[in-house]
């Protein structure tokens, strides 16, 4: 899923032992499996089409703001997010060009982070995904009733020093359920993500996109490589 750069679609081995006092850094074992199943479900679901809510906290918020909308991927490549509440916004990736509508897309503003999301991508589901997670974070895995998540913090690398933990939470289909993004400027997102249509047949003018010039770049895009906007 491209708009959480990725959604890092992630599944994890049973921990043992009901009495162990928390959560514990998963074994090199563990590991192994849980990429070998990221590699599976990459490769098994390659479109789908669903539901978000986003709630973000922050200081300068009285209090929380919560987006409703509904989103569409295609690929690693291709992504496209409507929110309806509390305002319109339009989002749509494709191929490197990222294209935001704030006003049902009388007017759209067109960038170029083509770069920033190959950094990412090539971070969290390169052929070296695996050991810069385990160099950049502490890594815990965790039962929670039929779902499994996965927490990560932050001690290295250039995304300590924005963000404090991310939390992604599965199902046992494969299927990211929640991802938490908790900014170290106090900045926080909770995605609450409902796939209805997996391998859904999706129209491709629906990833039309504005191709901006090459000076047309966020300032956010090109600082980090987790993706995350504060």
């Amino acid at each position: 899923m491209t708009f959480l750069l990725p959604l890092l679609l992630l599944w994890s081995v049973r921990l043992g032992g009901a009495q162990a006092p928390g959560p514990a850094a998963p074994s090199r074992e563990a590991l192994d499996r849980l990429w070998a199943n990221v590699e599976r479900a990459q490769t098994r679901l390659s479109t789908g089409c669903g539901a978000l809510t986003e709630t973000r906290t922050s200081p300068l918020l009285a209090r929380p703001m919560v987006l409703t909308g509904r989103f569409c991927t295609a690929g690693t490549d291709r992504f496209r997010l409507d929110y309806t509440q509390p305002n319109p916004v339009r989002i749509i990736y494709n191929d490197g060009a990222l294209n935001v509508s704030l006003d049902g897309g009388l007017h759209t503003e067109a960038f170029d982070v083509g770069q920033a999301v190959k950094r990412t991508q090539g971070y969290f589901s390169g052929p070296r995904a695996r050991q810069n997670l385990e160099h950049d974070f502490e890594i815990t895995l965790a039962e929670v009733g039929d779902r499994i998540e996965l927490s990560l913090r932050p001690v290295a690398g250039r995304v300590a020093r924005r963000v404090t933990g991310v939390v992604v939470e599965l199902a046992r289909d494969f299927l990211p359920r929640r991802l938490e993004i908790a900014g170290r400027n106090g900045v926080n997102s909770r995605f609450e993500i409902r796939m209805t249509e997996p391998g859904a047949k999706i129209d491709e003018a629906m990833f039309k996109v504005y191709r901006p010039g090459p000076a047309r770049t966020p300032r956010w895009s090109t600082d980090d490589h987790d993706g995350h906007r504060d």
